[in-house]
């Protein structure tokens, strides 16, 4: 029998709830955009394989790695972590959630900036120049355009794996 509520290890949890606070805060100043539940889904893959969806930026590029080999797995994300990441940001008082157009949306709060001010790292910092990417190029396109875009980058990726497979 499959179970229906996976574990998730605790470093996991964390790092994806930091990547959804560095994404929030840069929308913190936009007023008029609504980051909804489906966009930080979106919007966190970028965050989170950022060498497989911007390619072009050499300086987010590490190389490929294990789990961006495996990153067509992840899409669709699985809803109910991202519920959790969420509810944990919301229960923390690092992120408020409202409601705007008959959408529920979360931003970020002073309790969440605040925070990030203390999380300064190399990666924290690599995340927010992928937020602010994602800020610049990527929030103008339409949910579905931004889906279709993870979807052929994913495809493109598993081409350029089965060619160096089968290279081998």
């Amino acid at each position: 029998m499959e179970d229906k509520n996976p574990t998730i290890e605790f470093s996991d949890f964390v790092e994806s709830a930091m990547r959804i606070l560095i994404l929030l805060s840069k929308f913190e100043k936009k007023k008029s955009f609504k980051m909804t539940f489906d966009k930080i889904m979106l919007y966190d893959f970028y965050m989170k394989f950022p060498n497989i969806m911007i390619p072009e930026r050499e300086d987010y590029s590490t190389g490929y790695t294990f789990l961006d080999h495996y990153s067509f797995y992840h899409w669709k994300p699985d809803r109910d972590k991202y519920h959790g990441y969420l509810r944990y940001l919301v229960a923390k008082k690092l992120v408020d959630r409202n409601i705007k157009s008959n959408e529920f949306c979360y931003e970020i709060n002073n309790n969440g900036s605040d925070s990030l001010e203390i999380l300064r790292s190399a990666y924290a910092i690599k995340l927010g120049a992928i937020a602010d990417y994602i800020k610049i190029n990527i929030i103008s396109n339409s949910d579905s355009k931004v889906e279709n875009d993870i979807i052929e980058q994913s495809f493109k990726l598993r081409k350029l794996l089965s060619e160096e497979v089968t290279q081998q």
